[in-house]
């Protein structure tokens, strides 16, 4: 499961956008999981795209 969530977050960059403002968030995922989400996220766009594709 966890892996076709980040499959489809690698698919649309412009998700990975709005789970960091906040207007999206991830069935499932603890206030905690969404927060650690976001740090890994933080930085320009193609970095975040960078540590998720780790996990494709």
């Amino acid at each position: 499961m966890l892996k076709e969530m980040i499959q489809a977050l690698v698919q649309d960059p412009g998700s990975l956008l709005r789970i960091q403002s906040g207007q999206l968030q991830l069935a499932g995922l603890s206030d905690t999981e969404h927060r650690a989400l976001v740090d890994v996220l933080k930085g320009d766009g193609k970095e975040g795209l960078a540590r998720l594709a780790m996990w494709d």
